[in-house]
């Protein structure tokens, strides 16, 4: 078993390929603080689908076409490979999100 503690900044990497030995899948934890955005500027793009768990608050996702989504504890979702996305926290609260890149596994 891998067991990696939670770390003192507002993203963990816990999993990635350099660390654990499945190089598909990479894990890890944001704390998204009132009024925090990520990334700060532009969109985030990934190679590989990010699923993600909403553990405590309430955080936006805004996708590339300007869609909105709200999540609070409890919802998960998906974002699928190459989609540009922003998360951000508007409410008075931390929210906190685990979550997953996971190499998707094309069709022949």
């Amino acid at each position: 078993m891998h067991l990696k503690p939670t770390l003192k900044s507002n993203i963990n990497h816990f999993f990635d390929p350099t660390n654990q030995p499945n190089s598909n899948v990479t894990m890890g934890l944001i704390t998204l603080q009132p009024g925090e955005k990520h990334p700060k500027q532009g969109y985030s793009y990934h190679k590989q689908d990010e699923f993600s768990y909403i553990i405590s608050g309430l955080a936006h996702t805004i996708l590339e076409n300007g869609e909105d989504i709200l999540g609070k504890a409890g919802d998960a979702q998906l974002i699928e490979k190459n989609e540009g996305h922003i998360n951000y926290n508007d409410s008075k609260e931390p929210a906190v999100v685990v979550w997953f890149l996971v190499e998707r596994k094309e069709e022949k």
